[in-house]
């Protein structure tokens, strides 16, 4: 088996970013009213928090991580029947799923262009009639100060940690506008949110 890399995060996760994460997530969900009975999807789905707050509203879930450690804090907060689910979030981890929403939280700046665009192509294949990709991920747009500043150094420093290759992603990322900047032509932007100081944008994308 290989290294699990996400291994150290899943043990710290919850105390040190889950904090900061909370927020993000409630501007997230407001941007998108699921339907009764709704499928969510979370690729890269981490220790589960935003998953746990759909169940709780009664949606059904589904969690797609490469983490062991990740799938395994989350099926702790989730239960054990929880549909989380071993994968990179390509299409043969969850092709039986139709999801009403495809949620994608800070996943997307740590890929290479061509595997960004690839996951987004493997989303749409998951959603269903008039779903919504919600995506949280690191914005292109100006920063407010001091909060954006201070989340964009906290932010840096995080992304280092995470190595060389994931650094340099992330900054090409945000370099090429963000999610709207890798969603091109093939998506419609429905909505899109700035949040922590411009840091961060909320973007809801649909099937162009």
């Amino acid at each position: 088996m290989g290294t699990d890399r996400y291994g150290w995060r899943a043990r710290v996760y919850d105390r040190v970013l889950e904090p900061m994460n909370a927020p993000l997530r409630q501007v997230a969900r407001r941007q998108v009213d699921p339907p009764p009975g709704a499928t969510v999807l979370d690729l890269g789905c981490g220790t589960g928090a935003a998953l746990a707050e759909y169940a709780a509203e009664g949606f059904h879930v589904v969690g797609v991580d490469t983490s062991p450690a990740m799938l395994e804090r989350a099926r702790q907060r989730l239960g054990a029947d929880a549909d989380l689910r071993p994968g990179d979030g390509a299409r043969a981890a969850f092709g039986d799923v139709r999801a009403d929403i495809v949620l994608m939280s800070f996943v997307l700046h740590a890929l290479d262009r061509r595997t960004g665009r690839a996951l987004l192509d493997d989303a749409a294949h998951a959603l269903d009639a008039d779903g919504r990709v919600l995506v949280t991920d690191f914005g292109s747009g100006r920063l407010r100060f001091p909060r954006g500043a201070a989340m964009r150094a906290i932010a840096v420093v995080a992304e280092l940690a995470a190595g060389p290759a994931h650094a340099r992603n992330a900054r090409r990322f945000v370099r090429a506008g963000g999610t709207r900047g890798l969603a091109g032509s093939d998506w419609t932007v429905v909505a899109e949110k700035p949040t922590a100081g411009g840091n961060v944008d909320v973007t809801v994308l649909a099937c162009a």
